[in-house]
């Protein structure tokens, strides 16, 4: 698997999690999965960096905003971030942390799958000046 199909799902719901992981995966991503914020700082400090991230913000212990502040995105690169979550959030904290998307709870898999592939094809794309 190349690192460019590469993902890391931030989902702590057990239910919700390998449910969107095998739909990420049959479009042929890999796709590392983890529970928590600090999971994924973990997963973020030791492993190939993602492509893309989908991160949850209410989560156990440290939120998703933790995680946006901390320094483990920024360690793998600063990938892009889509950020989940079932509580509404505002445009001007989207804003703050440059989080390329948003998905609000639930969301059809379709939307994710092509918020998905939309970023990624746009990281794609070559610059033009």
């Amino acid at each position: 698997m190349t690192a460019g199909r590469r993902l890391l799902l931030v989902e702590d719901d057990e239910l919700l999690r390998p449910i969107l992981a095998r739909q990420l995966r049959a479009r042929g991503y890999e796709v590392v999965e983890a529970a928590s914020a600090e999971e994924a700082a973990d997963a973020l400090r030791r492993g190939a960096p993602p492509r893309l991230v989908i991160l949850d913000i209410n989560l156990p212990g440290e939120t998703g905003w933790d995680l946006l502040r901390g320094d483990a995105l920024v360690g793998a690169g600063s990938p892009p971030v889509v950020i989940e979550s079932a509580l509404p959030v505002r445009p001007g904290r989207l804003a703050e942390f440059g989080v390329a998307g948003y998905l609000p709870k639930p969301f059809p898999l379709d939307t994710l799958l092509d918020t998905v592939e939309r970023l990624l094809s746009t990281e794609d794309a070559p610059l033009h000046s």
